[in-house]
């Protein structure tokens, strides 16, 4: 006997056992126009249309195209022996900044979304509880905690969820929206977790102390129980992102930002002068980048020492955002947008109107998506012009996130996610959007 592997793409492997090919079939799958991913089986193969798969098994498949800009494409077809099934698909192209769905929750979204390997979008709302949706935007599962979800779920490499509850716990689910294990704390768990290379989950919290009933604040390092516990000083105020060294960074109320090793050690702060309430970004050279209270975007080389500052007209809580190019992106309570290159000048300024407190998401076209307060959510040509504007009817504090299919997906004040049709996947520079990637995972690569 022969055995004949077939592999379509991460996580699909089709065995046919056989001596005899005139017991598979072909498919061909073409588009108009070309270049669309192709999924099998809800699997996202390593080919894009035009494309012929040979020596397939008899039996049902279903198809799925997916091309920025355009309608997702699906069917299903029958392999036979012997035989060619061809599928010549033709795509609709949307209307780009254009509403596709928007699923209701109970109450606010604050939460950013995440996006599964699957095209699952996670979020949080403060009606208690943690969303699945599919990419249709149909309930997939729902899992309620004790009270608000405002932090922003991360999924890991096996597909676990992590997230917080303001019911004091830090939550793992499993794909299916069950839980493996729940990690106690003595206050709300607003900061968005970080996943480290091994799996460690990094997140900030606050314990109380038994005997003293004093506050102690901490960085935590799980995997279902505790690792090691980092006492702070001071509440935490940012969560905490992971750069390609394993070094932890998170800002405080001391108005420092951290840097934490792998095991746990202290090993810098930096001092501004306000509150670090904004995500680090991190920069393919290490370099850290975050905003302060103070009204300044920080850039930190990764031993701690001021590279330089960019003052602006008022709080910067929202993390930035890095460009293919370099630039580096965020938003001010000023009302403004920035661009500012590497060495920190600035590049352009976008007049929102409204206080900005949503992180931007760059599409790999260099379009910047963001939201802001009182209604909108923007999408800004590279060179700062505007592209679009989507009318919300609530704040937008959610930061973006952009599908692979270019859909962008965001949280508004009003209780609903919004899926908005976009042109371009998300930029694959080193930092595109809060917490990095799709995932949310906060860990430079």
């Amino acid at each position: 006997m022969k055995q004949f592997l077939s592999i379509l793409g991460a996580g699909l492997i089709l065995v046919f056992v056989g001596c005899n090919p005139s017991t598979k079939g072909t498919i061909e799958v073409n588009s108009d126009p070309q270049g669309a991913d192709i999924y099998l089986e809800d699997t996202l193969t390593d080919y894009q249309t035009n494309h012929v798969f040979e020596e397939v098994e008899e039996g049902e498949y279903s198809i799925r195209l997916l091309l920025a800009g355009y309608l997702p494409w699906d069917s299903s077809l029958t392999v036979e022996a012997g035989k060619t099934v061809t599928i010549d698909a033709k795509l609709e192209a949307v209307e780009i900044g254009a509403l596709r769905w928007r699923y209701e929750t109970g109450k606010d979204v604050y939460s950013s979304p995440a996006i599964g390997t699957d095209g699952t979008v996670y979020f949080g709302s403060w009606d208690n509880s943690l969303y699945a949706l599919t990419p249709h935007g149909t309930l997939a599962w729902r899992y309620e905690t004790g009270s608000p979800v405002q932090s922003s779920p991360a999924v890991a490499s096996d597909g676990t969820i992590y997230f917080g509850s303001n019911d004091d716990y830090l939550y793992a689910l499993t794909p299916a929206g069950g839980l493996k294990w729940k990690f106690g704390t003595s206050a709300n768990v607003t900061s968005s977790p970080a996943v480290g290379s091994d799996g460690t989950v990094y997140f900030c919290g606050r314990s109380r102390d038994p005997i003293t009933q004093e506050w102690r604040d901490y960085l935590y390092a799980v995997n279902g129980s505790i690792k090691w516990g980092y006492e702070i000083g001071a509440e935490a105020t940012s969560s905490p992102a992971v750069g390609s060294d394993g070094t932890i960074y998170f800002g405080a109320k001391d108005s420092c930002l951290y840097a934490i090793t792998p095991a746990g050690n202290f090993k810098w702060k930096y001092q501004t002068s306000g509150i670090v309430e904004s995500s680090p970004a991190i920069g393919s050279g290490g370099t850290i980048y975050f905003g302060s209270n103070d009204y300044n975007l920080y850039a930190v080389s990764s031993q701690g020492a001021l590279l330089w500052s960019f003052s602006t007209g008022s709080i910067v809580s929202a993390s930035p955002a890095i460009g293919s190019d370099g630039t580096i992106y965020f938003g001010s309570n000023d009302e403004n947008l920035y661009a500012v290159n590497p060495d920190g000048n600035q590049v352009w300024i976008y007049d929102a109107k409204k206080p900005i407190q949503s992180s931007p998401a760059i599409g790999a076209d260099g379009t910047i998506y963001f939201g802001t307060m009182y209604h909108d959510v923007y999408a800004l040509n590279p060179d700062g012009s505007l592209r679009w504007r989507y009318e919300n009817f609530q704040s937008v504090r959610s930061s973006p996130a952009i599908a692979e299919d270019g859909t962008i997906y965001v949280g508004s004040d009003d209780g609903c996610i919004y899926a908005i049709y976009g042109d371009s996947p998300l930029a694959s520079s080193a930092w595109p959007r809060f917490h990095h990637d799709n995932q949310n995972t906060g860990r430079a690569r």
